[in-house]
């Protein structure tokens, strides 16, 4: 085992670089009565269920979960850790019966161990695990940019191989774990579903005060219906944002005290949301898979002009940190308030102010769909190479992400969100908007090891220096980032060879 790992390591990169967060299964088949065709498709049996029956004999599923609480939005545990007894809460009862249901199901004991250690400690306390060749956990939830880094360097193993996985489920998020391996079929060290609510909690989004709307414009329901008219585009916000701005205290110079269009938290984690919102093509592959940069054109000449007007409007206000950008929001000092998420939810939820949200905007009105940014430290989950029961956690795990879509997330989704935190019906549509557009996350996860190209170097770098000129400055990064990602693409592909 030890020999293996480190025989990848010698192959592979190390993990490290800059993170993007905000704050600077087995086979059914289908039998027939006889050999004749079936006409009547009534009589056409149902596939069976591969866990029905399915026995475990009491084992124990190990996991260890992410309890790191995140700019104070609090930490996702509680979606997936059974609680000791139900408490009134519908979205902790929820756990705790899927849980409990999924243990009697197949006669397991699920255990969860928490952690409450950052992205720059948990690679390294994995890493020791592992290359020490103890079986301690099955399965291993916490952030996507370290985990992404140790999947290519064969820490993981290959979710495609359990035998009761079937990621054709609409309880898996498939399409969102393709992206984060290179598009592979066959290959999935990533795992995101139902389970994983931290996804949806860290979906980045925008709110606004209806209040100061109000005063400044019109009705708030004005901006539900861009969104649903498909008018919610980068100029439509730069009106809103343009025509929002008062000295409060009459001194004459912008500060903190006054009124903005939009605040925010400095150019990095403020700034990807737009460039992900914008449907970007960052990424192109060949016939067999191979990533290739595809940044340089003229949609991302224009995205980088747009994030230099808003970002220097004289309308828009850097606050420098994340409280001080959510209590400028609190205070109402803001119309719409960037690097936010859904999480974000738990802190304005008390709020006097009646505030709504907002999908990211497109980039114009000719693209199809809004595109949710995710993050990078969204919690996903990984089975440790020294797991030695894959089948028995690909059985688990199949079954609680198949369970959560039934009962925790409606409960987390409908209830808490819908209800208990949205302060109106067209919000709940937001949600659903919002919820449905997330994408794009190669970049959030793999940006390293093209040298920070596609989100940083790409527009970051260029924004902080107040420039537009795109193109001459990502010319000198392309090379250097392609080989990078070659070399990325080689280690990756190579893992099970």
């Amino acid at each position: 085992m030890k020999q293996r790992i480190f025989a990848w390591l010698l192959a592979c990169m190390t993990v490290g670089g800059t993170l993007l967060s905000c704050g600077d299964g087995g086979e059914a088949v289908q039998t027939q009565a006889d050999t004749e065709p079936v006409s009547d498709p009534a009589a056409v049996t149902e596939e069976p269920d591969p866990l029905a029956g399915l026995d475990l004999g009491g084992e124990e599923l190990r996991f260890y979960i992410s309890e790191f609480d995140l700019n104070g939005w609090g930490p996702s545990d509680y979606l997936m850790a059974t609680p000791e007894a139900e408490t009134g809460d519908v979205v902790r009862d929820a756990v705790y019966k899927r849980n409990l249901a999924v243990e009697e199901l197949l006669n397991v004991t699920l255990v969860f161990d928490k952690t409450a250690e950052d992205w720059t400690t948990i690679p390294q306390n994995l890493t020791q695990m592992i290359l020490s060749g103890d079986d301690v956990y099955d399965m291993v939830s916490s952030f996507l940019f370290p985990l992404a880094s140790m999947s290519v360097e064969g820490y993981f193993l290959n979710a495609q191989d359990g035998k009761y996985f079937d990621f054709s489920q609409d309880y898996w998020n498939s399409e969102y774990m393709s992206e984060i391996s290179f598009g592979t079929e066959d290959v999935t060290y990533l795992l995101s579903g139902d389970m994983y609510l931290d996804m949806i909690r860290a979906s980045m989004c925008l709110y606004f005060n209806k209040d100061i709307f109000r005063t400044y414009f019109e009705e708030p329901d004005e901006l539900y219906q861009h969104v649903l008219d498909g008018t919610w585009t980068y100029d439509t916000t730069l009106t809103y944002v343009a025509g929002c701005y008062s000295d409060v205290n009459g001194d004459g110079t912008r500060d903190a005290g006054d009124i903005y269009g939009f605040g925010y938290v400095g150019k990095w984690g403020s700034a990807y949301p737009w460039e992900i919102s914008a449907d970007l093509t960052f990424l192109e592959h060949e016939a067999d898979g191979r990533p290739v940069l595809a940044l340089n054109n003229e949609r991302s000449v224009a995205v980088l002009e747009f994030l230099n007007e808003l970002f220097y409007h004289a309308n828009a206000y850097d606050y420098g940190d994340v409280t001080a950008n959510n209590n400028a929001f609190r205070s109402g000092n803001v119309l719409f308030s960037g690097c936010q998420m859904i999480a974000s939810f738990d802190t304005f939820r008390d709020m006097e102010a009646s505030i709504g949200i907002l999908p990211y905007p497109k980039f114009d009105e000719a693209q199809k769909t809004y595109v949710t940014p995710g993050s990078d430290v969204a919690n996903v989950g990984v089975i440790p190479m020294t797991c030695q029961n894959l089948d028995t956690v690909s059985a688990v795990l199949e079954a609680l992400c198949r369970a959560t879509g039934e009962t925790v997330l409606p409960a987390y989704y409908e209830t808490a969100l819908k209800v208990k935190y949205s302060r109106d019906d067209s919000t709940s549509q937001m949600l659903d908007i919002i919820r449905e557009g997330v994408s794009c996350v190669f970049p959030l996860a793999y940006g390293n090891y093209c040298e920070n190209v596609p989100l940083f170097h790409a527009f970051t770098d260029p924004l902080q220096k107040k420039s537009t000129d795109f193109v001459s400055n990502y010319e000198k990064w392309e090379a250097k980032a392609q080989a990078k990602l070659d070399a990325l693409w080689d280690a990756f592909t190579g893992i099970e060879a």
